[in-house]
């Protein structure tokens, strides 16, 4: 699907009359289109607009959008690196701007330090105590007592792990730096 954003112009320019009236925008779906378009848009004064606030208005990734914050400055970035992003890598850099604030340009550093699972926390707990044989060191008579639910608690409260939620499905990210 073709992503389709918008160019609202900060030109505000006063009529004849005494109503205010602004610059009208452009709709666009690549870089090459917004710069053309913004290259040659006017206000109603024949000035050029220079100033634009960019809105995602339908696609894929408007939370990655949102997340990392697209701009006019910035927006060139976007097409050549985070556009297409998707899958895993997208709830990444997600998780990396809207929780540990990470700015467009960083994110894709450190998409591979981050490590996703797909569930809830506890899930996420009984996977890792399953998979590192934590309970195997334990005696017999003391693994019953093991409380999965507090330990996945105490990772979430800890900062080991974080909880994220991207198109209704629920994910356990964990950082690695």
């Amino acid at each position: 699907m073709t992503n389709i954003y918008h160019a609202t112009p900060y030109d505000i320019c006063l009529a004849s009359s005494s109503a205010s009236q602004t610059a009208t925008g452009f709709y666009f779906s690549t870089y090459d289109e917004y710069a053309e378009k913004a290259a040659s848009h006017r206000n109603e004064h024949g000035d050029p607009v220079e100033e634009y606030e960019i809105q995602f208005i339908d696609g894929d990734n408007s939370r990655l959008f949102a997340a990392v914050g697209v701009n006019q400055a910035n927006l060139q970035t976007w097409f050549d690196k985070f556009e297409d992003l998707d899958g895993d890598d997208a709830i990444k850099a997600i998780y990396l701007a809207e929780d540990l604030g990470y700015r467009l340009e960083d994110a894709l550093d450190r998409l591979e330090d981050v490590h996703l699972f797909e569930g809830t926390a506890i899930e996420y707990a009984e996977s890792y105590i399953e998979d590192t044989g934590l309970l195997n060191e334990m005696p017999d008579n003391l693994r019953y007592y093991f409380d999965t639910e507090a330990f996945a608690r105490d990772l979430l409260l800890g900062g080991d792990i974080a909880e994220l939620e991207v198109d209704r499905t629920q994910y356990i990210v964990q950082a690695c730096f």
